[in-house]
């Protein structure tokens, strides 16, 4: 039985249904992939199963019944027994040392948000640490008697942004567990969560999803178109939400302008201020997403380019649209290093996840693509 909601992970799904259809049900998980491969969907589901007066029960498959009272309210995540723990916007504690009002107000929201779609964002606009005093409030509530029976479930969306003196607040949490408590966190940047805490939790990876299940979830939750869909789930590699948002952006139109990038960085040799401004203009100062959304649609574009060049005008293209631009573009640089032109725009892919600075990232990949497809026509 799969979880409703949740795409894909069966394997996943089927290590955390055993866990709970067996009743070894872990004091601390550990999650670790991106918010739109599943980790926060799936921490969700487990808490509303563990919490279901009236499972489903096959084998080492257990599925929440949806009608009673605990999956009534879990279906809203206003539940005694469920609580989120997400990033705060920057900005500093008032004297009591306690959370700001429109603090509370927008993680109830994200609550809402997260009970409605379990591949929503899990971070409020200009969030960037787990502060200590949401670890000391989630202490204190831990430590009260429960109001309605089932199992506690404290999710702590994104771990990877606690500060080291959250971190240690943390680990004295793991240290000393509540009875009949689960902690779950989720994190795409394990590296970055200090090895103690690792240490003390089951760790279950949740890889990305493979480009055909992406495909199909586009189609059926959002009604996306199959091109444009298949289009984005290339782009996204593996992850539902950046697919969707590049869905609302236009997938074409990033592509488009992805193209257009790459024809600037193929001009004559005054080509450098143009470059930087097209650059500028289309990646902004840290935007992360767009810089991977160029990238992977660059790299998909180049990829139709070579199947031309060993295929002819009969080969499948994803950017079918583009036939024409691509058989010219294959014609003039027949001869290019195509590999290495892949290699190039995975590496940056690779630095953006890194964290390195987006412009500077793309601007040394497009001089790198342009000496690859310039090197090929001497």
């Amino acid at each position: 039985m799969q979880w409703p909601g949740i795409i894909g992970q069966h394997a996943v799904q089927e290590i955390l249904q055993r866990c709970i259809a067996q009743q070894r049900i872990p004091q601390a998980l550990l999650l670790v992939g991106n918010d739109g491969f599943g980790t926060m969907a799936l921490a969700i589901e487990f808490a509303r199963t563990v919490n279901c007066y009236s499972p489903v029960i096959d084998g080492h498959s257990v599925i929440a019944c949806g009608s009673c009272q605990s999956c009534t309210q879990a279906r809203t995540l206003q539940h005694p027994n469920i609580s989120i723990v997400s990033a705060l916007p920057t900005g500093k504690l008032d004297a009591s040392d306690e959370l700001r009002k429109e603090w509370i107000d927008a993680l109830y929201g994200l609550a809402h948000d997260l009970a409605l779609n379990g591949y929503s964002p899990t971070r409020m606009e200009g969030a960037n640490e787990i502060r200590i005093v949401q670890i000391r409030e989630l202490n204190r509530q831990l430590s009260f008697s429960m109001t309605q029976r089932g199992r506690r479930v404290a999710i702590i969306a994104n771990a990877d942004d606690m500060n080291v003196s959250t971190a240690n607040a943390f680990l004295k949490t793991l240290e000393e567990p509540h009875a009949d408590t689960t902690i779950i966190m989720t994190c795409s940047r394990r590296d970055r969560l200090l090895p103690t805490i690792i240490s003390r939790c089951q760790v279950i990876t949740v890889p990305a999803l493979d480009e055909s299940t992406l495909a199909d979830a586009l189609m059926q939750r959002g009604s996306h178109a199959p091109d444009e869909a298949r289009i984005a789930a290339s782009m996204a590699q593996g992850d539902y939400i950046s697919a969707e948002a590049f869905l609302a952006e236009d997938v074409r139109q990033i592509r488009d302008s992805a193209v257009n990038l790459l024809r600037t960085s193929l001009r004559g040799k005054d080509f450098r201020p143009a470059l930087t401004a097209a650059v500028h203009e289309l990646i902004g100062q840290r935007d992360r997403q767009r810089c991977l959304a160029v990238t992977n649609a660059l790299l998909l574009w180049l990829r139709d380019a070579y199947a031309i060049v060993q295929g002819g005008r009969r080969v499948h293209l994803l950017n079918a649209d583009q036939q024409e631009p691509l058989e010219r573009f294959a014609s003039s640089f027949a001869r290019a290093d195509f590999d290495a032109a892949y290699r190039s725009l995975e590496r940056a892919a690779a630095d953006v996840d890194r964290f390195m600075p987006t412009q500077l990232v793309m601007l040394t990949t497009m001089m790198e693509l342009r000496s690859v497809f310039l090197q090929a026509r001497r």
